[in-house]
C-alpha cells in the first residue's frame, strides 16, 4: 500500500516537544543555509555534495521527523531494532526508496580504542571510499582536538542512546538536479560501560559487540521540495534544535 506523504506528515505524533529539547543549547541556525554537515535528530549528515539548499532542508527534516516518529511510537516491549524497522518504515512513507541493507555482526578485540577511530574502516567501505561522505570521515578523525562539550556532539551522543545499545547513524548524500542519493550507515555498539560520551570512550574489554548496516537512500527532489514546508510546519518547535550546526 502506497502512503501519501502529506497525509503522513500530518497525521503522525511526534511526542512531548518541550521534554526533548530540554537542556540543549544548539546554536542558531537558518534552515534556509545548511552548512555541509548537521546532526539531524539520530544522524551525522555529510551535505558536501549537496550544493541545493533546499534539498539539504528537506533530507535534514525528514530524518528528523522520520527519528521523533519513531521514538514516540515505541512500547514498553520494544527494542533497537524495532526502533529501527520503524526508523526505516518512516523514511519510506515519506517517499524515500530504500534499497541494498546489509548488516554484518563482528567485534573489536583490540582494547585501548576510542570508538570515532574504529569506525572510520567501517563508514569509509560504507560509503564506497574516502571521496564520499568526507566532511563526516575527516570529523571524525580531528575529533581528539574538539570540545566535547559542543551542542552538536551533545545532541549527536544524546540521540545515540537507545535501550540497551548505543547506535550511531551517518548519512552522505548527493544529488543531482532530479534525484537525490544518501548512503546510510548505522553503527551499534554492545558494551558493558561507557563513559560521558559515545564517540570518546575507549574500548576497554577484551571485546565489544559491534553490528553494522549500511543502505541506500534515493528521493525524487521534486518530492522533496513539496515535503520541506509541510515539515517545516510540523516539526516547528524543534528543527533548530535538533538540526544542529556540526562544526567538523
Amino acid at each position: 500500500m502506497t502512503t501519501d506523504p502529506r497525509n503522513f506528515i500530518e497525521s503522525a505524533e511526534l511526542g512531548n516537544i518541550e521534554e526533548s529539547v530540554a537542556g540543549i543549547e544548539a546554536p542558531g541556525l537558518n534552515l534556509d543555509q545548511l552548512p555541509p554537515a548537521v546532526v539531524s535528530g539520530t544522524t551525522l549528515i555529510d551535505f558536501s555534495q549537496v550544493p541545493s539548499m533546499a534539498v539539504r532542508a528537506g533530507v535534514s527534516e525528514a530524518m528528523l521527523f522520520a527519528s521523533r516518529v519513531a521514538t514516540t511510537s515505541m512500547t514498553g516491549d520494544d527494542d533497537e531494532d524495532d526502533w529501527l524497522a520503524a526508523y526505516t518504515s518512516n523514511l519510506s512513507n515519506l517517499g524515500f526508496n530504500v534499497a541494498g541493507t546489509a548488516i554484518t555482526k563482528s567485534t573489536f578485540k583490540k582494547t585501548g580504542v576510542e570508538v570515532h577511530k574504529a569506525i572510520i574502516p567501517f563508514l569509509t567501505i560504507a560509503f564506497g571510499g574516502a571521496a564520499i561522505g568526507p566532511v563526516i570521515l575527516a570529523g571524525l578523525k580531528n575529533l581528539q582536538d574538539m570540545n566535547a562539550d559542543q551542542p552538536w556532539i551533545t545532541l549527536f551522543d544524546r540521540e545515540t542512546r537507545r535501550f540497551n545499545a548505543s547506535e550511531m547513524h551517518f548519512a552522505a548524500v548527493s544529488s543531482t538536479n532530479i534525484d537525490t542519493t544518501i548512503r546510510y550507515a548505522v553503527a551499534r555498539l554492545h558494551v558493558q560501560q561507557q563513559t560521558t560520551s559515545i564517540l570518546f570512550f575507549k574500548l576497554t574489554k577484551a571485546e565489544a559487540e559491534f553490528e553494522s548496516s549500511t543502505k541506500t537512500l534515493t528521493a525524487n527532489n521534486s518530492l522533496l521540495a513539496l515535503m520541506e514546508s509541510a515539515l517545516r510546519t510540523k516539526l516547528a518547535a524543534l528543527a533548530t534544535s535538533f538540526i544542529a550546526e556540526a562544526k567538523l
